[in-house]
């Protein structure tokens, strides 16, 4: 029997899962130029205005994310949410080689693996032998539309109120907040908060805020882009003891 709270808390899950991986892997879901713009967009120039050095800024996280081959780095990830006692921090990896596939394995305190290829995400927990497979490749296509910090300034700010904060000393990141503005996208995230590594102008650290208060903060950590990554990191084989659930996340 599926147990109603797990379901539940698999549903929140997921949706502020697909909010962080829209930050990560939006531009390889639209259609991109083959080959990025030179120069690569500049936005340190203290000489412009707060609005374009803004436009520029998303163009340059546009620009390097249309580089990755794939990416792997290890993550912490701390949840708050109304159905945990406490909130909870997980420590794992993350390796995602674009367009459609994606490893997210934490090993502590409650292992748990979740593989995307093609439109499904299958989730493992090894210590309760259960497993959960949802179809998220239209709902993810929503997703990446509505919050995909990588699109135009416009599309943000048709969906999205926006505050953007510059580093003011050296090695401090560029953040952006987002704030949304309508009722369809509050549901997959309310707000989003963003931090862009100076050096390398790709995100290394979110926050997203789902629509009951939820939270995830996820932390990337010895980022490694663009280093070949063995195929069967991206297949997940289950035991024969495991339950299989599906579920909806569009619910």
């Amino acid at each position: 029997m599926t147990d109603p709270i797990s379901s539940s808390r698999a549903s929140k899950r997921g949706a502020l899962f697909l909010a962080f991986l829209a930050v990560v892997a939006a531009p390889r879901l639209q259609a991109q130029a083959p080959d990025p713009p030179v120069p690569a967009p500049d936005p340190t120039d203290v000489s412009i205005g707060l609005r374009e050095r803004m436009s520029l800024l998303v163009e340059r996280v546009k620009y390097e994310q249309n580089r990755i081959e794939t990416l792997e780095a290890r993550l912490v990830q701390h949840v708050t949410s109304e159905l945990l006692l406490e909130p909870e921090t997980s420590r794992g990896w993350f390796r995602y080689r674009p367009p459609e596939e994606l490893r997210w394995e934490l090993e502590e305190p409650n292992p748990t693996v979740m593989v995307v290829r093609g439109d499904v995400a299958t989730t493992w927990y090894p210590d309760l032998r259960t497993a959960k497979v949802a179809e998220v490749g239209r709902l993810s296509e929503q997703v990446f539309t509505y919050l995909g910090p990588a699109g135009s300034l416009e599309t943000l700010m048709k969906y999205f109120t926006v505050q953007v904060e510059f580093p003011e000393e050296a090695g401090a990141p560029y953040f952006l907040h987002l704030t949304a503005d309508y009722k369809r996208v509050e549901k997959y995230a309310k707000t989003i908060d963003i931090w862009i590594d100076p050096g390398t102008f790709l995100p290394r650290r979110f926050k997203v805020v789902g629509a009951s208060g939820d939270e995830m903060l996820i932390e990337l950590e010895d980022v490694v882009v663009n280093e070949p990554i063995d195929d069967e990191e991206f297949i997940l084989t289950l035991p024969d003891d495991v339950e299989v659930t599906k579920i909806d996340l569009k619910r």
